[in-house]
């Protein structure tokens, strides 16, 4: 684990990587001479800089398939049919005796994310220490914007991670990167809850960050986040991702205050929010979650009771999946739908997007008692989805607190579908027992095993 940090470390500052035109639609800044960590560190010059934040843009992609297929094959929405990796159709559908493998290759996003945070922290960390003199120097508004920049995207990661691990915790520090000998010491792992009270208080601090960040960024932004490009725009998705972490700690009131403060709209377009954005320049990345249909290799498909559970007419469906012409049949598992959310390997992919916000709000308001506001905003999904408004369609869930969180965990079903929402859903709700088996010797999981590398790491270097 030591050699796999410190060559992660080395790399954050050199060769980022994937950075496409198209992506950023920039240039991306070379740096000739690739200098070591320490330097860029202790005095990184403006065009190392903008590389450095180019390369957390970049990198927030890294570990997103794993998260979506991992997650999405535990909370039964998915299932990947790899013929070459059984461990996909035994291991993670728990039916393996023992469980999950220490070793398992189901925490792939684990150090994807890690790595992201690390690239955050050292970005965050040259632009307080940079040393560059007029016209490259920073001001301390567009420092403003770094930290608060850095410190929004440290916690967005530190939350999907946390999702995947849940009472294992995450470790709620890295050791101080100033500190000569200190780079590959860990921090500790915390609880859930306090792993939750940290992600909420990074995102408090970039918030207000943000908010004396001035007018715009002081590095090239990524076209994916048009819109929330300048330091008072992005502060509405760091507000949108404070919006989740109030959720997961069961913070209603909270959840309200910072949704007020996001960019929900409750009358605006679905599709509103920044997204990932993929290319075939050379050096960028194409979009992992796309897959052509029919395929034999390796197909992901639904698991079947997304299509039979759904309402008639429900139009999300027919976005989502897409019937295969022959059903692909592999260790027990009967593929009959292909998931087709991307229809070409460039399709951008959603980070976070105003239909969330809007559930999110539902959720509240039914939590604080606000029913008819909660039907009136989930009506609002269920429309544009082609359904009838709830009075219709469903009049005996009017009024009815525990009938309408059934109704708004749907349409977060359907709404959120193979985007890491399902399995955590069920799980803070505490329906597991509620996700479908398609064997007798199936189980479902409540968490990832901690990586063993994680471990190692903990035995070499005790607190």
């Amino acid at each position: 684990m030591k050699r796999s940090v410190k060559n992660t470390v080395l790399l954050l500052a050199l060769t980022f990587g994937n950075g496409g035109c198209s992506f950023f639609n920039v240039d991306d800044t070379v740096d000739p001479n690739s200098p070591a960590v320490e330097s860029v560190l202790t005095n990184a010059s403006r065009a190392q800089l903008n590389q450095l934040g180019i390369g957390v843009q970049s990198a927030t992609r890294n570990g997103l398939s794993n998260y979506y297929l991992v997650s999405g094959s535990i909370g039964r929405e998915v299932y990947n049919l790899a013929s070459t990796e059984l461990t996909w159709t035994t291991e993670l559908l728990g039916s393996m005796s023992g469980g999950l493998s220490p070793t398992t290759l189901f925490n792939g996003h684990y150090a994807d994310f890690s790595q992201t945070r690390r690239r955050a922290e050292i970005f965050l960390r040259s632009a307080e220490q940079s040393n560059a003199t007029a016209p490259d120097a920073l001001t301390e508004a567009q420092k403003q914007g770094i930290r608060g920049f850095s410190n929004t995207v440290k916690a967005f990661v530190m939350l999907n991670t946390l999702n995947m691990q849940y009472q294992n915790g995450i470790r709620l520090t890295f050791s101080d990167l100033a500190t000569p000998g200190d780079l590959l010491k860990p921090g500790p792992f915390g609880t859930y809850e306090a792993s939750l009270a940290a992600i909420k208080g990074l995102l408090d601090e970039g918030a207000a960050q943000l908010s004396t960040a001035g007018d715009d960024f002081a590095f090239p932004v990524s076209v994916g986040y048009a819109g929330f490009n300048k330091p008072a725009t992005y502060r509405k998705f760091n507000r949108a991702v404070a919006a989740r972490v109030a959720m997961y700690q069961q913070d209603w009131v909270g959840m309200l205050s910072v949704l007020d403060e996001s960019f929900l709209d409750r009358n605006g377009p679905l599709t509103t929010g920044p997204v990932y954005t993929f290319s075939t320049t050379a050096g960028d990345l194409v979009n992992p979650l796309f897959q052509a249909l029919n395929t034999t290799n390796s197909p992901v498909v639904a698991q079947n009771a997304f299509v039979s559970d759904a309402e008639p007419g429900d139009t999300r469906v027919a976005r989502k999946v897409t019937r295969r012409t022959t059903p692909r049949t592999f260790n027990g598992l009967n593929g009959v739908y292909d998931a087709s959310l991307y229809a070409t390997n460039t399709d951008p992919v959603s980070i976070l997007r105003n239909e969330e916000l809007i559930l999110m709000y539902a959720e509240a308001k039914i939590q604080t008692g606000q029913l008819a506001e909660a039907v009136t905003v989930l009506n609002r999904v269920r429309t544009s989805a082609g359904l009838q408004p709830l009075a219709i369609a469903k009049p005996a869930v009017i009024g009815n607190k525990d009938a309408l969180i059934d109704e708004l965990l749907n349409q977060r079903r359907y709404s959120l579908w193979y985007e890491g929402h399902r399995w955590f859903d069920v799980r803070r709700y505490n329906r597991l027992d509620q996700l479908p088996n398609d064997a007798p010797n199936q189980r479902v999981y409540d968490q990832l095993i901690r990586p063993f590398a994680e471990v190692q790491w903990d035995a070499k270097n005790p607190q």
